[in-house]
């Protein structure tokens, strides 16, 4: 008898597939999928422009214990898709392919910032972008204290404070922000 068998149901012909046979359906993925204009468009409607930075407030990569707090933008064309970083897809915007090989380095510290600007978002590579963050105590050992929050869990509360547009207070205090105006943020 299988193991799904021993328990026959009148009139019911009832079998389940074991768990290992069964395949989940997949998407056709490509890296290098250009952005649609409904991509493009949705992403604008997503960022909200501070004074300073422009903050995305879409998705969030990641869950409280596993993410990595950047914003993520997903589309499709054709029933193929690509997802990125929402910086990084401004970078895309700006630069367009020439992105693909570079990282998106945050000049200003914030994880959800995707204005691309030499003060904001830039074209950067690994190491460069790590030395930086180093240098500024955000990164391995010489990371600075956050509150005792995750990262996914400061962009989550930045993300619900900015869900009606731009509010500096709200703002500073999803972001746990008590540092004068002239200094850089940690994260």
């Amino acid at each position: 008898m299988k193991k799904y068998d021993d328990v026959p149901l009148p009139g019911l012909d009832y079998s389940v597939e074991p768990r290992a046979a069964r395949s989940s359906p997949t998407r056709a993925y490509s890296s290098t999928l250009s952005p649609t204009q409904a991509a493009i468009a949705r992403f604008w409607s997503r960022v909200v422009r501070s004074p300073d930075c422009w903050i995305w407030t879409g998705a969030i990569s990641g869950s409280v214990s596993d993410g990595d707090g950047y914003g993520r933008i997903t589309w499709r064309r054709d029933g193929v898709s690509r997802t990125m970083s929402a910086h990084r897809f401004a970078l895309l915007l700006a630069y367009g392919d020439g992105t693909a090989n570079v990282v998106a380095e945050h000049r200003c510290n914030e994880p959800l910032c995707v204005r691309v600007d030499p003060e904001h978002v830039i074209s950067s590579t690994q190491s460069a972008n790590l030395l930086y963050a180093v240098s500024l105590g955000r990164a391995g050992a010489h990371r600075a204290p956050t509150g005792r929050r995750t990262r996914v869990e400061r962009s989550l509360a930045v993300r619900a404070a900015l869900a009606d547009g731009w509010d500096p207070i709200a703002y500073a205090q999803a972001a746990g922000e008590t540092r004068p105006r002239d200094t850089g943020r940690l994260f």
